[in-house]
């Protein structure tokens, strides 16, 4: 029995028409990726082409940011499949970031029935960060899968160079990780909760 992924893909792109160029594409898996298929399965192409578009399409949710339509060039996508399609859906998500190099794919993942969930950041078809929480303590609730996509976010946001800001986040959290540790392993909680009483 297969279980069911469902997938959250924010595209960070360049221009309005950059970003309606990548919803098309996302819903239209290319041929290489339909051939592979095929060999993989021992399938004809054109009898499994209708399918593989159907596991592997993204449909658009809504445009990112308080931005005119017209202008918008960040948009979220979603997706399910049964996880026997994970490597199909990802590879869909690589060919098309191939062919906008300069565009952010954020994709995140949930594997409810498997308490699992990652974060995956990639550009030019490469995955440039990931994180995966495999041992989530409630089934649909995080666990330890940090936000590697605020750097990304915010770099997107200034029109700074990928990847610029992620040794200074990664600085910050492990700061704000360390503070909380000694705070709460420290005095300064315990005289608060001295103070309530």
């Amino acid at each position: 029995m297969s279980n069911w992924i469902d997938m959250r893909l924010d595209v960070l792109a360049s221009s309005p028409d950059e970003i309606n160029q990548i919803e098309r594409a996302l819903q239209n898996p290319c041929d290489e990726l339909i051939a592979w298929r095929a060999q993989l399965c021992g399938e004809d192409p054109k009898e499994i082409a209708t399918n593989v578009k159907e596991i592997v399409t993204f449909r658009p949710v809504c445009n990112l940011g308080y931005v005119d339509p017209s202008v918008n060039k960040a948009r979220r996508f979603e997706s399910s499949w049964k996880d026997k399609f994970s490597g199909l859906v990802w590879s869909h998500v690589d060919f098309v970031s191939c062919d906008f190099p300069e565009a952010l794919f954020l994709g995140e993942h949930w594997n409810l029935q498997a308490s699992s969930a990652s974060r995956r950041v990639i550009r030019a078809g490469q995955e440039i960060r990931s994180v995966y929480d495999g041992s989530q303590r409630a089934q649909g609730y995080e666990w330890a899968l940090p936000d590697i996509f605020a750097p990304y976010r915010a770099e997107y946001e200034l029109s700074l160079e990928c990847g610029s800001l992620w040794d200074q986040w990664l600085r910050e959290m492990q700061s704000e990780l360390a503070d909380l540790k000694a705070f709460y392993d420290g005095s300064k909680a315990a005289k608060l909760q001295g103070s309530d009483q």
